[in-house]
């Protein structure tokens, strides 16, 4: 019965390998085609940004060591290398996101090849992403930092993998580019880097890799690429404090955060979770077996077990988290990076438990793809219908239209102006739409605010929505910043005709104050 749940690694009964580089080829290909489909869809729909990117397109105008400390900055950096190619539209954006998405494909593939052993299970777990609806809708529809982090644990899964089946110098380098990487992109991964260390020490077998002397080489590599935001973060003392300090509000958010925790494996793997025992019978009592089993003390060590236990210490940490920080109310995609490699394990149970059955594998492969089509057949709905299927409908938000009245008002397109936005989104946008213009700063917001002294001698643009509730913050930020003799009642509405597949043009609007100010004498 035990050899029941003994994984099968490239070590054992393998394929050969130009197997499995053609199936790592086959999906690379399949996830490329998905990507190129999603993104040529979301660039025909709509040039605008949503959600945090906004925000990102205006911290990257200058290239910095950090941007909003505590958080590391692996998505700037990269958003702003690629800006110095494709501009600051939406292409570089895009270009980033299905980039890690193929590569995070790429590394479960070669990762589930070392669990399963078998190129049908591996492309299924590849596939089973497309029920997870963090990853089938919500990575299209918004996500930054996790970008990045996606991608990295799926690398240092991989790489954490191949050095349990090979402990050659390579693979201690391999684990160190990827942790290296990892640390750089989110907070969030070095507490999955954590979890994924402790499930290593309870299998003798990996502890005995982690004590070789090439692990030094991984530490080494790991801090070297690591070190300059580990440099930034030595001068936020303040955020360093933030980090470590107790919560006085742990008491009172013990339940929700208690609550979050225990539900945040089930949230986030929704509906992949549900899925697999009701399209593999006995998938769940191979499950609980598996995670009621003692830690594998054999000499090879156990793939599958060791993913499930890093997911079991993920969500212990997340309960830790509560107890001690009062950690409550976060997004369920934030922990990504934590249950991210479990579909890897959920779909080893599906294998041992059916027996490896040629018919309910296909069953699976089709209705994960039916999943996909139904998923994109949705976004293509919210992106071009717009309302009354989508609720913001930011993508049809004319932006556009707002930068040419800016143009048309007499704000020069050049370095040399300034745009003085209030809220992330407007501003974002409007230099996505002028490149090499103006620059754009973030009233109120550090390190994006603009000073009176910065604005003058400078034409300046400042500009918010038209909307009652924007009103009195708008008024009391843009106010500091006004020349004398200027005043935020100065401002005119500027209203611009949203644009739609069959209806009118101007069935609907959006607006903004705009109130254009010459340039003024330095003080």
């Amino acid at each position: 019965m035990r050899a029941e749940f003994v994984t099968t690694t490239p070590s054992r009964d393998a394929p050969p390998r130009d197997t499995a580089l053609r199936g790592l080829a086959l999906v690379l290909g399949a996830v490329l085609a998905y990507s190129v489909v999603h993104a040529g869809f979301r660039l025909a729909a709509s040039s605008s940004l949503g959600e945090e990117d906004p925000l990102v397109n205006l911290a990257v105008q200058h290239l910095r060591l950090g941007y909003a400390a505590p958080r590391p900055p692996l998505y700037e950096w990269l958003v702003w290398a690629m800006q110095q190619v494709t501009g600051p539209g939406i292409a570089g954006f895009l270009v980033l996101k299905y980039g890690a998405l193929i590569a995070t494909a790429g590394f479960i593939y070669a990762s589930a090849m070392r669990v399963h052993g078998q190129r049908v299970w591996a492309f299924l777990t590849v596939e089973s992403l497309a029920l997870i609806y963090q990853i089938a809708w919500r990575y299209h529809e918004g996500f930054a930092h996790e970008i990045p982090t996606m991608a990295a644990v799926a690398a240092t899964v991989w790489a954490s993998l191949r050095l349990a089946d090979d402990a050659r110098p390579v693979s201690y380098v391999a684990l160190g580019i990827a942790v290296g990487t990892g640390l750089l992109s989110s907070l969030t991964y070095w507490a999955f880097l954590a979890t994924l260390v402790l499930a290593a020490l309870l299998q003798p077998a990996l502890r005995a890799r982690l004590a070789r002397r090439p692990i030094v080489a991984t530490l080494a590599i790991a801090l070297a690429l690591a070190s300059p935001y580990l440099a930034w973060m030595a001068t936020e003392t303040a955020s360093m404090h933030g980090l470590t300090r107790y919560s006085a509000n742990v008491w009172k958010n013990l339940g929700k955060g208690l609550l979050d925790a225990v539900r945040g494996p089930l949230f986030y793997l929704s509906p992949l979770i549900v899925i697999v025992p009701l399209m593999f019978p006995g998938a769940l009592a191979t499950a609980m077996a598996d995670i009621r089993r003692r830690p594998n003390t054999d000499a090879r060590p156990d793939l599958a077990q060791l993913i499930l236990q890093q997911s079991m210490m993920g969500a212990g940490l997340t309960v830790l988290a509560a107890l001690l920080f009062g950690m409550a109310g976060y997004a369920m995609h934030q922990l990504m990076p934590l249950y991210l490699a479990s579909v890897i394990w959920l779909m080893d149970v599906a294998r041992r438990a059916s027996g490896d059955d040629p018919l309910r594998r296909m069953r699976f492969a089709r209705f994960a793809a039916g999943v996909a089509v139904l998923a994109l057949t949705v976004r293509l709905a919210n992106m071009f219908v717009l309302d009354p299927v989508c609720k913001i409908c930011r993508w049809g938000i004319p932006y556009d239209g707002l930068a040419a009245e800016l143009m048309a008002r007499g704000l020069p397109r050049a370095p040399s102006s300034a745009i003085v936005a209030v809220d992330p989104e407007t501003g974002g946008n409007l230099r996505a739409r002028l490149p090499g213009g103006p620059q754009v700063y973030l009233a109120g917001v550090a390190g994006l605010d603009a000073s009176p002294a910065r604005l003058a001698g400078h034409p300046t643009a400042f500009v918010w929505r038209a909307r009652p509730a924007d009103e009195a913050s708008a008024a009391a930020l843009v106010t500091p910043l006004l020349p004398p003799g200027i005043h935020v009642a100065d401002a005119a509405v500027v209203s611009v005709p949203w644009h739609h597949l069959w209806r009118p043009t101007g069935y609907r609007d959006s607006r903004w104050h705009v109130l254009l100010v010459p340039p003024a004498r330095k003080p």
